[in-house]
């Protein structure tokens, strides 16, 4: 199980907005068969796994746009762990993700003779970024009733747009804006997390850090790879 949910982490904070459409949302590029890949590493830079992205699919319904997403996560070894297609929606230049989604079907399986309740706010990015700007708080909760009681909870708040910084990853050299928030995790125990990313447009985020509640590095990801 703790493997499983460190999966379900790992796609929030690398993958939570990734995508949109160049007319609907300026900060990504969304193209049938577009792919892109980030690795991730350890405080001391060693090599966790990645994980990769294709969208397979694009659906339009008068302002509002679909994409079915192929998400694949690696283990250090470059063994696949995980695999699903995830929906992404673009509405009003906002982009929309549903966190459950990223509720890996190993976790769901081994719950399914209970009854679970899932309640999600959705991660919003809209189409007009500045310095200083607040963004919506995020989350997701899932309780579980049976035998064993339990919820977990992922919440991702005090998102803030920090700064306009000029940015390198073995992706290549991007002009990106900085947004800082804290994920507050409710599972075995109470955990906080205070992550950065940046963001760029036509691409989405290329490096995304996390710390603990102290401020020291514990993983980050970048960008390695992208196909518009």
């Amino acid at each position: 199980m703790k493997k499983i949910f460190s999966l379900f982490l790992a796609l929030i904070f690398t993958a939570s907005i990734s995508i949109a459409q160049d007319s609907c949302n300026p900060y990504y590029s969304l193209k049938k068969g577009r792919k892109w890949t980030t690795s991730n590493y350890n405080a001391k830079d060693k090599y966790e796994g990645k994980q990769s992205f294709e969208v397979l699919s694009l659906e339009t319904s008068g302002n509002k746009l679909t994409a079915t997403v192929k998400v694949m996560t690696y283990d250090k070894k470059d063994k696949l762990d995980f695999e699903k297609d995830i929906e992404y929606i673009c509405e009003d230049g906002v982009v929309q993700m549903d966190m459950s989604q990223y509720v890996p079907g190993e976790m769901m399986d081994s719950f399914k003779d209970m009854d679970i309740k899932m309640e999600v706010d959705q991660v919003e990015v809209p189409q007009n970024l500045s310095v200083g700007q607040s963004l919506p708080d995020a989350g997701v909760k899932m309780t579980i009733n049976g035998p064993m009681p339990m919820t977990m909870e992922v919440n991702v708040v005090d998102r803030k747009v920090m700064s306009e910084e000029s940015l390198v990853v073995p992706a290549g050299t991007f002009d990106t804006y900085k947004i800082n928030s804290i994920t507050e995790i409710n599972m075995m125990g109470k955990r906080e997390m205070r992550n950065t990313e940046w963001i760029a447009k036509e691409v989405g985020v290329v490096r995304a850090e996390s710390y603990d509640k102290n401020g020291k590095l514990k993983f980050y990801s970048v960008l390695t790879a992208y196909e518009n």
